[in-house]
């Protein structure tokens, strides 16, 4: 994790791929969630609970999360 921040201090992008959900949600800027190849969901960590977070990556509907497809239209 030490390795993450760092890089993260310096301004690189990282892409982290975890199921342990406080994990993501404690290291990420930003979280993006994927399911079936497609990006569902948009997240702020400081403000999403690890049970909604799950929820978008099992694909069910959350209320929380903003849709990268609501900012298109």
């Amino acid at each position: 994790w030490d390795q993450i921040r760092e890089a993260r201090r310096e301004g690189l992008a990282v892409l982290l791929i975890s199921a342990d959900l406080d994990e993501l949600i404690g290291l990420s800027d930003t979280l993006r969630v994927m399911y079936r190849g497609r990006l569902v969901a948009d997240a702020d960590p400081a403000t999403i609970t690890p049970e909604e977070l799950g929820s978008a990556m099992t694909g069910a509907a959350t209320g929380h999360l903003e849709s990268p497809e609501d900012e298109a239209r």
